[in-house]
């Protein structure tokens, strides 16, 4: 009979072009080539195909040839694939007795041989090409054979032979062996006395012994019954002495002389080993190692059957995807170990925080996935969410490193048998996406237009890789201006950004983008370098050291030595005090790895650089943590200062905060002052130091050196304003009575 399939040969090798060079070897044999790149991948093909032989390398990442083959031959089913291991290694007796013991049947050396090859693959494959005639062409194999028969072909399984009631009537060696007693004891048995009961699987005692007399009875009829039909089952038994085990068995009715049942011939073997090396299989191409939970291919395959069984049934399905915020610091500045436990402690969290039949998978580094099914309402994924949320809050101690965690939630609803499982995973990635922007730690649900938020980040983060290549980038500079001295004392570096073609882009939106993408470093150096050129060409052209200039400093740049290192070099390279640089931290970077950002902080403030703390009154930092900053000024955020006048209570946190800095012996600067009304409030409250739109805007290098220039003289009729509004209140601060004195 003329077969309508080829051989199929599997070539497992981490190298792709030692596979291909193996598959030119074998060309003439007019057979299918099957690759697979590891020995995880070996282990699925075999699912997929009948080998005729298989081809394994020695040594692979991960599981190497000689744990394959031995994972391989656990399984009954594919015991029989022979399996020739290759290496490059010399023709040793200890590998080669390792090669055969993990159940390779020969060994091949590289460099191979072709003739060497191509002969021993043509007998395994002309020994499948026989086997498969004789499947095919075989009418009937003989699914009964005689009680002797049986007796005589099973000495590698148990074999026992029962009467109607159960007795045992006959036991080989391998029975006794199995279940664990001498022959003699076993022929006052009833097979119904291995039977091992549901509650005794579960590690508990059958209490009912009438309930579990009668189950036992239906199980033997059932044997009995079952060998009429033949097959293999698999149930659990259990050894005289108690110990369950698994049990594969097939049975047979002994017949009388008149065609009547006696009873029958039941022939079985412990599976246990098996059964456990199937679950270690199904465990590693369904779960995460790491952290138990399901990985990537199992949530995509529940996924795909859940988006069926909605479409049937009506009921409500959202995916859940979860992002781990700054998941790439913890590993680089604590190590992997660190991260892997953060990794297992986050998935607690998450398996904590669902239902118990909703699925929770780990799909990539720091990425995990939730399956909701048939959830109330919108509300109740939010409550999901937010439960995640809440019970991320505090810090986490690992090994005595204290972590703030925090995670960027993206929630999908499907939406019916319109929407693909392609676009409901598209929509929620979208949607953790938009969390993210939104400034972590943080849900949302996805909406159309987030796309475009999030192609428009995506554009921006591409540009931004080119921006200091191009020359897209520059600096300007905002004075700061002393009420006391009645000039510019300092200036902060404020970037800015004009691509090539099209408009500026504000720093509002790239800066964030950058925080996120890492990028920041990159502009963060640049700048860096950009006001220290700036601060010698200004010395140069004022021959005085006049101007400090502040600049906003993220805290990636702190989590490590790199910034500190470049600062010093640019501080000695172009002979600048470093008075003359201050750097600016946000109070919401106190919240972030405190405990590095104060080692920096400190060694920094050692060169002799100015610190100070940008934003204040917008964060969390407590007074403790204020404490132990090494900081020389506090700047009041905008957002207070814009509503002086108007909101009582932005005033009142003013001047708290004012209080504070008094308290701490800081210097104080107020931003974003445009009026004068709120220039005197400030001044009434001891606030020496301005900057905003009320004095200067940001301004080209040229302008501002043309100020200093004048620094003596500048903004007179802004003071005149100034000192007028002053006289109509009735107190004047200490410094600014001083001033007018001296006018």
């Amino acid at each position: 009979m003329e077969l309508s399939n080829k051989s199929y040969v599997l070539i497992v090798d981490d190298l792709e072009a030692n596979r291909y060079s193996l598959e030119m070897i074998l060309d003439p044999l007019n057979i299918n080539i099957v690759h697979a790149d590891s020995g995880e991948s070996a282990l699925s093909k075999v699912l997929s195909h009948d080998f005729a032989v298989i081809l394994m390398d020695v040594q692979m990442p991960g599981m190497d040839g000689y744990q394959t083959v031995q994972l391989i031959h656990s399984n009954k089913r594919f015991k029989h694939i022979p399996i020739v291991m290759i290496t490059a290694g010399d023709r040793d007796h200890l590998l080669l007795n390792k090669a055969y013991e993990s159940g390779a049947i020969d060994y091949v050396t590289k460099p191979i041989e072709p003739i060497v090859i191509i002969n021993k693959v043509r007998q395994f494959v002309e020994l499948d090409r026989l086997h498969r005639i004789s499947k095919q062409t075989s009418i009937d194999v003989e699914e009964r054979k005689s009680r002797f028969q049986n007796l005589l072909n099973s000495t590698g399984e148990g074999v026992l032979g029962i009467d109607l009631q159960g007795v045992i009537t006959f036991a080989n060696p391998k029975a006794c062996e199995i279940l664990d007693t001498e022959h003699d004891q076993l022929m006052q048995n009833n097979l119904q006395d291995f039977f091992a009961s549901e509650l005794e699987d579960e590690g508990s005692q059958t209490k009912n012994l009438s309930l579990s007399a009668d189950l036992n009875k239906s199980k033997l009829l059932s044997i009995i019954k079952h060998g009429e039909g033949g097959g293999e089952c698999n149930e659990r038994w259990k050894t005289s002495k108690g110990s369950p085990f698994y049990v594969e068995f097939t049975s047979d009715v002994a017949i009388d002389k008149n065609g009547c049942t006696t009873g029958g011939v039941v022939m079985f073997q412990n599976i246990t080993q098996r059964k456990d090396n199937e679950e270690k299989l199904y465990y590693l191409t369904n779960y995460d190692s790491l952290t138990d939970l399901a990985n990537r291919a199992y949530f995509y395959d529940n996924l795909d059957k859940l988006i069926f069984r909605t479409q049937r049934s009506g009921a409500s399905l959202a995916v859940l995807f979860i992002d781990l915020d700054h998941f790439k610091f913890v590993n680089d500045q604590y190590g992997h170990n660190i991260g892997d436990i953060l990794l297992q402690n986050v998935s607690s969290v998450l398996r904590s925080s669902v239902r118990k039949g909703d699925l929770v998978a780990r799909i990539g580094g720091d990425e995990f996935a939730i399956i909701l099914y048939d959830i109330d309402d919108a509300n109740g994924m939010a409550n999901v969410a937010q439960k995640i949320l809440n019970k991320l809050d505090k810090p986490m101690d690992i090994q005595g490193t204290k972590l703030n965690v925090s995670v960027s939630i993206g929630i999908a609803c499907y939406e019916g048998a319109s929407m693909t499982m392609e676009e409901l995973l598209k929509s929620a990635d979208t949607a953790m996406y938009s969390a993210k922007l939104q400034g972590r730690n943080n849900y949302q649900f996805f909406v159309a237009s987030m796309h475009e938020k999030v192609q428009e980040k995506q554009r921006i983060q591409i540009m931004l890789q080119q921006a200091v290549i191009n020359e897209e980038l520059f600096l300007v500079y905002q004075p700061q201006v002393s009420l006391s001295k009645n000039n510019i004392v300092r200036c902060e570096a404020l970037l800015r950004w004009q691509p090539k073609e099209g408009e500026a882009i504000s720093p509002d939106k790239f800066i964030p983008i950058a925080e996120e993408s890492g990028q920041i470093e990159v502009l963060g150096e640049w700048v860096l370098k950009e006001v220290c050129q700036q601060v010698d060409q200004w010395n140069t052209q004022l021959a005085s050291e006049v101007i400090t200039v502040a600049i906003n400093v993220s805290v990636r740049q702190l989590t490590t030595n790199k910034f500190r290192k470049t600062l010093a070099e640019l501080l000695e390279r172009y002979a600048i005090s470093p008075k003359q640089i201050e750097i600016e931290i946000t109070e919401t970077a106190m919240s972030s790895n405190y405990d590095k950002m104060l080692e920096e902080l400190e060694k920094i403030h050692q060169l002799g650089v100015y610190i100070s703390m940008d934003d204040f009154g917008t964060g969390h930092a407590s007074l403790e943590n204020l404490r132990k900053f090494p900081l020389d000024a506090l700047k009041i955020d905008r957002s207070f200062i814009q509503d002086i006048g108007i909101d009582q209570c932005d005033e009142d946190i003013t001047k708290v905060i004012i209080a504070i800095a008094k308290k701490m012996s800081l210097e104080l600067v107020a931003e974003g002052v445009e009026t004068v009304e709120q220039l005197v409030f400030l001044a009434e409250e001891g606030c020496d130091v301005i900057q905003g739109y009320y004095f200067s805007k940001p301004l080209q290098p040229e302008e501002l050196l043309t100020y200093l220039q004048h620094n003596e003289h500048l903004f007179e009729k802004k003071f005149e304003e100034y000192y007028l509004s002053l006289r109509e209140h009735k107190s004047k601060p200490v410094s600014v009575v001083k001033v007018l004195k001296s006018h």
